[in-house]
Formats: C-alpha cells, sequence, structure tokens
C-alpha cells in the first residue's frame, strides 16, 4: 500500500507573524457500507470556512477497510472508523477536522507546530461532536437522565445564587431518586456511560474546553456535552470516591467554569483558561494519553501559564493583587505579544518548557517542566509534593524529585493552600533557595536540583502501607500496634512531645492535622476563606472529634448525638467521630505513619523506610522525606509532621535567622 503524502503547510515566515494553518478534510457523501473517501485542503484557522471538530478517542485497533484520501488509502483505527461512518451524510459532503487526518502524524516538527494551533482549532470550529462511541444497552436512557438532572442543577444552582456549584451528597443521591423515573437503573446506565475512554484522554478536555458549542454523540443520539457532565458530581456521590481529583470531578469544573454566575470563584483572569497550569496537571492526573508526554503538552492551551506565559514571572504569594500589579502584568502582556509579532524566532516571555517539542523525550518534557514550575515566581515547592513514587525511586531512570505525571495519583495531595513549613514571615523575592536553576538557559547538572534547608530528624520506625476499601473502617487500633508498644485501647495517658495525649495526636497526624479538620467540616478548601472560624476554632473541633472516635472505641456511646459543626455556629460544636474517620481515610490513605528518633510521628509516603529523613526545604508548604545517599539525596515525597513550629514555618524562621542552632544546608536531590 502506497503512503500517502501531505501537501506541506505553508511555511513559517521569516518576518511578522504567521497565520495558523491547518488541514481541512472533506468527507465525502455516501452510505454505510461505502468506503471512506475524503479530500484535504489548507486552511487558515482564523479565517475558516465552517468546519465541524471531531473530538475522540483514537483507540487501539485497526479498521478493517482503510479511508480513501484523494484516492491514495490512509490507514486509520476502527473507532475513527466508526465515528466516520456515522457522521457521513448521505447526499452532501461535510467538512471537519480530524486529528489523525488532517495532520502528518510521521512529521515532527508539523507536530510541534500543530500541537500549538489546537485550542485554535477547536474554538473556531462551528460546533464540537464528542464521539463517545457506539450505542449501547442504556444509552437513551442515561441521556434522559442526565438531561433531567443538567435541569433541576441549573435551577438549584440559580436557586442557591453564588457558590462552588457543589451540594452534599445527600442532595446529590435525592436530586437522582426525583430525576430517574426509571429507578435505579437509569442511574446505573449513566455511571456506566461515564466509565467510558473518552472521559479519562487527555487531550479531549482541551477540545471541549475550547468548543464555542460541544455535542456528545453515541450512534444516532446526541444531547449537549456540557448537560452531559453536569450529571458527573452526581456519578462521584454514587460511586462515593475516596481519592478526591478524580477525572469525574475535573469534567465537572469545566462545567462549573460555563456558569460564572453560580460559580464566581472559577470564574478565569484568563480567557479559555481552566486555571494554573500545576493545578491542572494535579486534576488531570488520572486521565490518559498514548504518548506520556502528552500528559504536559495537553493541558498548555487550558491553563494560565500556557495561555499567557508572563504570568509564570508576575505571580505573587497572596490570594489578592494589587492594581500596580495587574496593571504591570497588562503591560508586559501587551509589550510581549508585540515583540512575538516581529519574527518566528521571537517568543517573548515563554520558557521552553512551556512549549510542546516531540524532539525531547519523556524525561526532558518532565524534568525541565518540574524545574520551571520550581523557578518561576515566587519560586515555590509546591510541584514537589506531586512526587508519588510507586516503587524504589533509586532504581528509576527519572530524577527522583520529578513527578510522574503519567502514573495515578496513589494518595492525596497534601499541599492545599493550608501549611506553611517552608516559609516565614516578610517579604522575599523568592521563597525557595535554589542552585544551578538559571532563568533562562539549561541547567549545568540537569538531573540534579539543589535546594536550601534543614534537617528535622531521622526516622526509626514506619508501619505498614495503610490500604482500605471504600466502605472499611480505617483501622486506627492495628496501626497504633505497628509504632507503639503500649496499648490504645484502653487510653493510656502517655503524653505526646507537646504535651498533648499521645493518642489524640496519632489521630491528629491520621488525618493531616487540622488540613483534616477543616475538610471534615468545609468540603471545599476554596470556601474555607468564606468561614467565619479560624484555624484554632478547627483545631479544637478535629480534637473533639477525636475524642468522640476514641469514646466509641472504648465501647462507649455518646450520651446524645451532637449538633453538625456548620459555618452558621459560631463556636465549635461536641464531637462527631465520622468527622474524624472521613478524613482520616483521606490523607493515610496509601501512606505510612512513623515515628522519628526524638519522637515525631508523621505520616508519609508509601516508599518510605527507617533511616529516611525528615527535612524543610524552604519554599515548601510541606515537610518532606529524604534519603540520604553518598554525596546527595533521594528525594521520597511530602509528609505531614505533627509539630505546630515546624508545620506552620516557625523552625523555618529560627534557622533564617540564625537561631535555636538549626544547620542551613544545600540538599543535592538525583
Amino acid at each position: 500500500m502506497s503512503r500517502y503524502w501531505y501537501q506541506s503547510l505553508p511555511p513559517i515566515q521569516e518576518v511578522g507573524r504567521t497565520p495558523p494553518f491547518t488541514r481541512l478534510m472533506t468527507l465525502a457523501a455516501g452510505n454505510t457500507p461505502d468506503p471512506l473517501c475524503c479530500s484535504l485542503a489548507v486552511i487558515n484557522v482564523e479565517n475558516p470556512p465552517p468546519y465541524e471538530a471531531l473530538s475522540y478517542v483514537w483507540g487501539r485497533n485497526t479498521a478493517g477497510s482503510p479511508m480513501w484520501c484523494n484516492g491514495i488509502a490512509i490507514t486509520i483505527t476502527s473507532n475513527l472508523d466508526g465515528a466516520l461512518r456515522n457522521l457521513r451524510l448521505p447526499t452532501q459532503a461535510r467538512r471537519l477536522w480530524v486529528d489523525a487526518v488532517c495532520i502528518d502524524q510521521e512529521n515532527i516538527e508539523e507536530r510541534n507546530r500543530q500541537v500549538q494551533y489546537m485550542r485554535l482549532i477547536y474554538k473556531h470550529a462551528s460546533r464540537v461532536i464528542v464521539w463517545l462511541g457506539h450505542r449501547t444497552v442504556g444509552v437513551e436512557q442515561a441521556f434522559d437522565l442526565a438531561r433531567r438532572i443538567a435541569q433541576l442543577r441549573d435551577q438549584e444552582l440559580r436557586g442557591r445564587g453564588p457558590s462552588s456549584g457543589l451540594a452534599d451528597q445527600a442532595i446529590l443521591n435525592a436530586v437522582i431518586e426525583t430525576a430517574s423515573a426509571a429507578g435505579q437503573a437509569a442511574a446505573e446506565y449513566l455511571s456506566e456511560l461515564f466509565d467510558r475512554e473518552y472521559f479519562v484522554r487527555s487531550w479531549c478536555a482541551q477540545e471541549v474546553v475550547a468548543s464555542a458549542w460541544c455535542i456528545g454523540r453515541c450512534d444516532g443520539l446526541e444531547m449537549d456535552f456540557f448537560d452531559l457532565i453536569s450529571a458527573a458530581p452526581f456519578v462521584i456521590a454514587r460511586r462515593g470516591l475516596i481519592l478526591p481529583g478524580k477525572p469525574l470531578e475535573f469534567w465537572n469544573s469545566i462545567y462549573l467554569a460555563r456558569h460564572p454566575t453560580t460559580a464566581p470563584s472559577l470564574v478565569r483572569e484568563v480567557e479559555g483558561s481552566q486555571g494554573k497550569l500545576l493545578t491542572l496537571l494535579a486534576s488531570m492526573r488520572d486521565f490518559k494519553a498514548t504518548d506520556p508526554r502528552d500528559k504536559v503538552f495537553s493541558v498548555l492551551g487550558i491553563s494560565d501559564e500556557g495561555l499567557e506565559p508572563i504570568l509564570a514571572i508576575t505571580q505573587i504569594m497572596s490570594t489578592r493583587e494589587s492594581r500596580t500589579l495587574k496593571f504591570f502584568r497588562r503591560s508586559a502582556i501587551g509589550l510581549a505579544n508585540r515583540l512575538n509579532a516581529i519574527g518566528p524566532g521571537v517568543d517573548v516571555g515563554r520558557n521552553p518548557a512551556l512549549k510542546p517539542d516531540y524532539n525531547k523525550d519523556l524525561v526532558e518534557v518532565y524534568r525541565d517542566l518540574t524545574r520551571f514550575l520550581i523557578r518561576r515566581s515566587p519560586r515555590t515547592l509546591d510541584v514537589l509534593s506531586h512526587v508519588q513514587h510507586a516503587d524504589d525511586p533509586s532504581q528509576s531512570f527519572f530524577p527522583s524529585w520529578v513527578p510522574k505525571w503519567f502514573q495515578p495519583r496513589s494518595a492525596s495531595v497534601l499541599t492545599v493552600g493550608m501549611y506553611l513549613a517552608g516559609f516565614c514571615d516578610g517579604h522575599f523575592r523568592y521563597f525557595a533557595i535554589t542552585h544551578d536553576s538559571p532563568l533562562r538557559g539549561p541547567s549545568l547538572q540537569p538531573n540534579s536540583l539543589q535546594l536550601d534547608g534543614f534537617r528535622v530528624d531521622q526516622i526509626i520506625k514506619v508501619g505498614e502501607v495503610m490500604v482500605f476499601g471504600l466502605h472499611e473502617t480505617i483501622p486506627v487500633e492495628s496501626i497504633w500496634n505497628q509504632i507503639f508498644d503500649v496499648p490504645m485501647i484502653p487510653r493510656s495517658g502517655l503524653p505526646y512531645r507537646n504535651g498533648e495525649p499521645l493518642d489524640e495526636a496519632f489521630c491528629m497526624t491520621l488525618m493531616a492535622g487540622v488540613l483534616g479538620g477543616v475538610l471534615g467540616v468545609v468540603p471545599d478548601i476554596m470556601l474555607l476563606g468564606s468561614s467565619p472560624h479560624t484555624i484554632p476554632d478547627y483545631e479544637r473541633q478535629s480534637k473533639a472529634n477525636i475524642r468522640a472516635f476514641l469514646l466509641e472505641s472504648s465501647g462507649f456511646a455518646l450520651v446524645s448525638a451532637p449538633e453538625n459543626f456548620t459555618g452558621s455556629q459560631a463556636e465549635p460544636s461536641g464531637g462527631i467521630s465520622d468527622n474524624f474517620i472521613r478524613p482520616a481515610k483521606m490523607f493515610s490513605y496509601n501512606r505510612r505513619v512513623y515515628l522519628t528518633r526524638k519522637g515525631f510521628i508523621g505520616i508519609g509516603p508509601k516508599v518510605m523506610r527507617p533511616g529516611d529523613e525528615v527535612c524543610v526545604l524552604f519554599g515548601g508548604r510541606m515537610p518532606f522525606i529524604v534519603r540520604p545517599m553518598d554525596g546527595h539525596h533521594v528525594f521520597i515525597g511530602d509528609t505531614y509532621l505533627h509539630d505546630n513550629d515546624i508545620m506552620w514555618g516557625n523552625a523555618t524562621k529560627a534557622a533564617m535567622s540564625h537561631r535555636a542552632g538549626i544547620n542551613v544546608e544545600t540538599f543535592e536531590f538525583r
């Protein structure tokens, strides 16, 4: 079979801006059994004829028959074959943009160029068609239920006014019951629909976000795609996921971004963006891509820094920005745009890590992005909290400090804006102290990361990896017995190093301290700023919840059920054991409890072991577990250590002011 030779796209101009050229496919008319035939024409995406863009999953199987393009056979996948046969009109041609056909996939330079236009291609399409696959039993009922949920959710959001757009599980279940005239069967069909591979493919999210109008389709059935994904939180509620941030939650955030009047907190500063780059990488970690480099490239077109690179050098450590900073940022963006229009070699403000480049190997793409996320303004180490090793990092070809975004999340993320272990009061241009990290150009030792900080203690004992089912209780007493030689029940009265009861400190550790206390009351951490309560309030409530749990574990029931602790109450109420169990399961899942030489207790990564060390790195919200090696350290992951002075930056303040005998040193990670 002869290879199809693509007509070359117009070359990039030496001077001035080159229009975003691509190819458009015209699908010839035909009936279902007829061979698929098409032609290709080069167009300017910003001035195109009307066309539709297909959003779909490539699939792994090759179609039984090829597609004929200008009389030459092109091999396509069976899933694309099914989509095109379904979309083909019987009597007239149809203009479509389909990546597998319109891009010369064997031309690396063309792929690099076309990936940069992907958002524009889907933005300028008159309609984006999401191909979900063929119709199966229950799809029609699932679509009908999703439409009803969309109507009910819209009414609920408008009735409640500005909010996060998230309802509690009881409300979600009630709406499902109300909306489903067919009972639980329709809800199950809807859940099965969201299990289709489309909802976990990385590129699909950008294609939907960029669209002006998007419909979902299964053979002849179709519906508004945003109405369909409005049902995502209802499916999440039915499933009761342990780890937050799974793909369905990201699809829900896409829905909410289209409804800014009901979710003002999701109004974006950058048009077309779904948020900050690191936030998107974390939110989409459980998405999949055939080429793992696309886990990064696919989010650049919907992220703040990918769309406006100037943001990477003008961000500050604050939730509020001054008018002066906003004016400076607008001016810098305008200047950069004018300079970038001079020629193709000019790209002011865009770090090379923010450019899709299929000439780079996987390690280069991930490593360079990690280094960029560290050294950008205001230079924090949030990205290091996303390192979650599945096995011994010293045996990996990846540097130990680089997150493997192609691996699914194995534990909840601890750094959600609460703690400030590596920060101290005052105004600093940068928070992390790095070495061999130039703002421009490569590092001398690209696989090595050098950061300043201080050691806290050495780990002497670790428990087993904590894994439990969704409906299983957390085996607190069993975990305790792995660390301590005295029984937990009956309560021993032994003190922790700060004077509080050891069993209460242990339980606080399992729920990551006050972080778990907050999420036990405020389901969305973004709502914390609107709560009338302070951190000490949540800490007191957390301890009350723990005491209730310990009381019940001792065989005693509470005399009366306490009131729920809600944002409308002025003071924390009595304890509720479930409000300890829920966050403890969330934050301890797939982690280990450990004990240090000085008596600190904490929860850390599942690959940690005795002999590892706890350290604080300047610019990191959490402390970190590191493994000393000959001449360097292996980075293991972040940790919660039960000590307020360390978690809230008091120890860092002492170290930076050269007090308390804390020795600041440079850690080299490989």
